[in-house]
Parts: structure tokens; C-alpha cells; sequence
């Protein structure tokens, strides 16, 4: 197999904490506290739709990827939505935008930031007009389009890259939303 490189953007990196062979006793699959990764801690537990009415990932979370447009492999952070240019992203839940990036290199992203520590961001998308930082969304409500390939996946294809995080740390979006694989 290639080498894995591990800091190619935007996602590239090392293996989530826990995600090693080792046994230390812990069950990894629960925090330090016993909970499970997305039990909330406040309040009513979210559930999240998918971006994207109707597709299947093409890239699962945390597999060996081949980006053929920087001809390297890395350990994906993400799942992809393989999706014609134009098609629908919607929120996964309600919350409010913290970030909006538009960058011909990595790919425009939107991050929302939702209840108890869990943020998504899509990439690889065109924002919907008048979207702006600090804007509170509704689950469901689209944000975004998903764009022509370009940047640093131009030559993997029109998709959507979700990533999620947990208090800052990532975490598979298949933990909050059904994943059917498909390969593109």
C-alpha cells in the first residue's frame, strides 16, 4: 500500500484518540464519564438529518483516501456525498453558523455549530445568498449548494465533505446519521 500522509487539508490527520489497537481497559466507545459520544450534555438528546436528501457517501470516515488531485493517501476525517454541482445541503440540526471560508484552494466551507459541543462543516459548497456568520439555522433549511470540483479534490468530483466534531475533537458523522456507502 502507499504511504498514508497524514496532514493533507482538509483531511488529512492522525487517527482519533482511541481509534489504536491497544487495550487499556477503557471502553472506547465512552467517555471519561461512561456517556456515549453524542449524548448531549444539556438538555434533550439532537437528531440530525442528513445534508444531503438522497445520496450515499462515497468516502467513509476515517478509510485510507487516495486524493488523486495531490496524487496522496491520508486517513479521511470525513464522509463524502457524491452529488451533481447545485444539489441541495441542508443543516443536520439547528444551530448557528460560526464560520464561513471561501477558498478556491481548500473548498468553501460552512461550519454550524449546533447544541452540546457538536459542530458540522460542510465543504466544497456554495453558500446561499445572504447567508452570513452568526446566522441561526434551522434543521433542514438549506445553506448551501454543493460546487463544481475544484481546490484540493478537483479531480475526486462534485461532493460534499461533512465533517463533525465533539468539543473540538472529530467524531463520525455515522454516529448521528444513517451512512450508506457508494462508491463513486
Amino acid at each position: 500500500a502507499p504511504p498514508v500522509d497524514s496532514g493533507d487539508p482538509p483531511a488529512g490527520g492522525q487517527p482519533p484518540e482511541g481509534s489504536g489497537d491497544k487495550d487499556d481497559g477503557k471502553d472506547d466507545d465512552k467517555d471519561d464519564e461512561g456517556k456515549e459520544p453524542n449524548d448531549p450534555t444539556t438538555g434533550e438528546k439532537v437528531a440530525f438529518i442528513a445534508p444531503i436528501e438522497s445520496a450515499a457517501c462515497s468516502v467513509e470516515y476515517f478509510k485510507i483516501y487516495e486524493n488523486k488531485t495531490l496524487d496522496k493517501w491520508y486517513y479521511h476525517k470525513a464522509v463524502d456525498y457524491a452529488a451533481p454541482e447545485g444539489t441541495d445541503v441542508r443543516s443536520m440540526a439547528d444551530g448557528k453558523v460560526t464560520r464561513i471560508s471561501l477558498s478556491e484552494r481548500l473548498g468553501n466551507l460552512i461550519e454550524v455549530e449546533h447544541a452540546d459541543g457538536v459542530k458540522s462543516t460542510y465543504r466544497f459548497v456554495e453558500p446561499v445568498s445572504g447567508l452570513k456568520e452568526g446566522d441561526a439555522v434551522k434543521q433542514g433549511q438549506v445553506i448551501a449548494k454543493v460546487a463544481q470540483a475544484y481546490g484540493t479534490e478537483a479531480k475526486d468530483g462534485t461532493h460534499l465533505h461533512l465533517e463533525m466534531e465533539v468539543n473540538e475533537k472529530p467524531v463520525d458523522p455515522a454516529d448521528y446519521i444513517d451512512v450508506t456507502l457508494e462508491e463513486k
